[in-house]
C-alpha cells in the first residue's frame, strides 16, 4: 500500500469516526457512507473524479417509507456531512492511481433535502462546498493552474464544478462534470444506527479498505 493510498484510507476512516462521534451524544442516529466514481468529461480529457463522503442523520427524522425530508424543518438542521473528499485520477492509466485528493470542508456542505426510498437514504442535496486548488500540475488534462474544484450533492447524485474565479464573481465561467455521458454511480450505505456499534463499524470499514487494496493490487498485475 503506497503513501497516497494509506492517506486516503485514513481520511475515509476519519470521516466515519467523526460521524460516529457526532451522534454519540444522541439516543439514536444513523451514519451513512457514500462512494462514486465517474469520468469528468469535456473539457477535462481523461480526468476521473472518484469520491467518498459520510453523513450523520438523526433517526427521529428518518421516515419508514418513501419521502423527501427537509433537513431544516424535519431534522432541525441536525443532519450533517461529516466528511467529503474527491480523488482526481487518469482514467486511461493502469490501476488508475490517485493524482491528487481534494479534501473538502464538510462544514460548507449544508444538507437541504434527504430522499428516502423504502426507508433507505438514496440521495440528498447540499450547498456547494468550498473551492479547492488541486496544487498539482494537471495541464495534461486541460486543467489550468488556477482552476478550483467544488462539490455539491443533488437528487441526481454528486456534481463536481470547476472555475478559474470566485463563484460569486460576475461573468465567471463555471464548468460542471458531464453527468449525461458519465453519470456518477452513487451508492449510499448505512453503516451504523446506534453509537454503541462504533467499533464494529470501524472494523467493517477496515475490512472494506483491505478488500479494495487487494483488488487494486490485482488490477496492477500484468
Amino acid at each position: 500500500m503506497n503513501h497516497t493510498s494509506a492517506a486516503t484510507a485514513f481520511k475515509g476512516l476519519r470521516g466515519l469516526f467523526l460521524a460516529l462521534a457526532c451522534v454519540a451524544g444522541t439516543a439514536q442516529a444513523a451514519v451513512y457512507t457514500s462512494v462514486w466514481d465517474p469520468a469528468f468529461g469535456a473539457p477535462f480529457s481523461n480526468l476521473g473524479w472518484r469520491g467518498n463522503a459520510a453523513f450523520a442523520v438523526p433517526n427521529a427524522c428518518t421516515p419508514s417509507g418513501t419521502a423527501d425530508i427537509i433537513n431544516a424543518t424535519a431534522c432541525a438542521g441536525a443532519a450533517v456531512v461529516t466528511h467529503a473528499e474527491v480523488e482526481l485520477y487518469d482514467v486511461d492509466q493502469s490501476g488508475q492511481p490517485t493524482l491528487v485528493t481534494l479534501d473538502l470542508d464538510e462544514a460548507t456542505l449544508v444538507i437541504g433535502t434527504l430522499r428516502y426510498v423504502g426507508g433507505a437514504l438514496t440521495q440528498l442535496t447540499t450547498s456547494w462546498s468550498d473551492a479547492v486548488l488541486p496544487g498539482v500540475d494537471l495541464t495534461a488534462f486541460g486543467v489550468s493552474a488556477t482552476t478550483r474544484f467544488f462539490l455539491e450533492f443533488t437528487l441526481g447524485g454528486p456534481r463536481l464544478g470547476a472555475t478559474n474565479c470566485s463563484r460569486t464573481a460576475a461573468n465567471c465561467e463555471t464548468i460542471f462534470n458531464d453527468g449525461v455521458n458519465f453519470p456518477p454511480r452513487f451508492e449510499i450505505t448505512q453503516v451504523v444506527s446506534e453509537p454503541g456499534s462504533m467499533l464494529l463499524a470501524g472494523l467493517a470499514l477496515l475490512g472494506l479498505a483491505q478488500t479494495r487494496r487487494r483488488a487494486q493490487k490485482l488490477s496492477l498485475k500484468p
